[in-house]
């Protein structure tokens, strides 16, 4: 089934890659990339759309290709971590077996220069392995790392030549997306059903509320907010920035006028969450070093981490501190969710306590 993943995705991108190894070429760190992410879905969960048409030219624009989801669930569905882990070594296994078996059919200097980039390009396609523990909570999602959250937000400024979205409204409308959802914690579907008049005038806050079976709402499958009603509280720099994209950006397609939905798309109806699968699709693809497992959903997580750290910071007890997260979060008081978004920190936490734990021990050096 790895194989079969494997060459799906480069006959989609019009990749021969016998032909390719024959010609003294190695699949570039780019294409490589593509392969990461596919790893991560269901093979039956991926489909041909947005595939390029067959042509003379091996060449591929990344940027056009796109994984496109059958469904529009809340969550993307994902194959666990040990299963991505284990394809990208049977990948990473076969092409360099195959670099190296087609390599002997050419001239010394060409067969030197395929190894030299094969062996390039695997380092950096190895490099994207998640790691596996024996424990099925280890590997587990997580919230991103502090550089990571700084490359995403760097790669995503509307100024940055690294931005992978070409109209300005997009890449402005995107970076807001990204920024609220890491500033706030909300789900994407909680996002997209923010609309304008949810946005408090006079104070930087916003409120989350519940919406089934919205009318004003043209979506097949609307966006639902899962947790209780809340308000949630903004920097004022963040917020002048929502008002800034309203009166700015979204003012200017006419379309938009018609619904109130704070986010939308450039042909003005509201967005859908698939799009929002999209944009963190087309992300990871401009900047390759961030997890393959980067979702909107992961910035749930890393809201949770931060608030962690923020919290022990301040001194917080465990009580406040879980009632604190409940209340921003929409929770009920007795909700165990936090657990499911705070393991980077408990992990953290864990190893620096077994550490104290060692010192603590008297072994002697030899």
């Amino acid at each position: 089934m790895t194989l079969a993943l494997l060459y799906r995705e480069l006959d989609k991108a019009n990749i021969d890659l016998l032909q390719r190894l024959r010609q003294g070429q190695f699949l570039t760190v780019q294409e490589l990339n593509r392969l990461v992410d596919a790893t991560q879905y269901w093979l039956a969960d991926l489909s041909d759309e947005d595939a390029n048409e067959r042509g003379s030219s091996n060449v591929i624009d990344i940027k056009r290709i796109r994984i496109r989801r059958k469904s529009a669930v809340e969550e993307t569905k994902s194959v666990s971590v040990a299963t991505q882990a284990i394809r990208l070594r049977y990948m990473a296994d076969y092409l360099e077996f195959l670099a190296t078996y087609m390599g002997a059919a050419l001239s010394a200097s060409v067969r030197k220069e395929v190894a030299f980039e094969s062996d390039r390009a695997l380092k950096a396609f190895r490099a994207q392995i998640p790691p596996v523990s024996k424990r099925a909570k280890l590997g587990a999602r997580e919230g991103l790392s502090k550089e990571d959250q700084d490359r995403l937000l760097k790669v995503i400024d509307p100024n940055s030549p690294d931005n992978p979205w070409e109209r300005g409204f997009v890449r402005q409308r995107n970076w807001l997306i990204v920024v609220l959802l890491l500033a706030t914690g909300m789900r994407r579907g909680e996002l997209l059903g923010l609309q304008i008049r949810d946005l408090d005038q006079r104070l930087p806050k916003l409120r989350i509320i519940r919406r089934a079976d919205a009318g004003e709402d043209p979506r097949r499958i609307q966006p639902n907010t899962k947790t209780n009603d809340r308000e949630v509280e903004l920097r004022p720099a963040i917020m002048r920035e929502v008002w800034s994209y309203i009166s700015r950006h979204r003012k200017k397609i006419k379309a938009a006028r018609k619904y109130p939905q704070l986010i939308v798309g450039d042909e003005g109806q509201p967005l859908s969450l698939k799009s929002i699968d999209k944009i963190f699709v087309q992300i990871r693809a401009a900047c390759p070093g961030l997890p393959v497992t980067l979702t909107s959903h992961v910035m749930r997580h890393t809201w949770n981490d931060r608030f962690s750290e923020q919290a022990e910071l301040l001194g917080l007890t465990d009580a406040v501190e879980e009632k604190a997260r409940n209340e921003q979060q929409g929770w009920a008081d007795n909700s165990e969710s936090a657990a499911t978004y705070t393991r980077r920190h408990a992990t953290r936490k864990g190893r620096e306590l077994s550490l104290k734990l060692q010192k603590q021990l008297d072994v002697p050096e030899h």
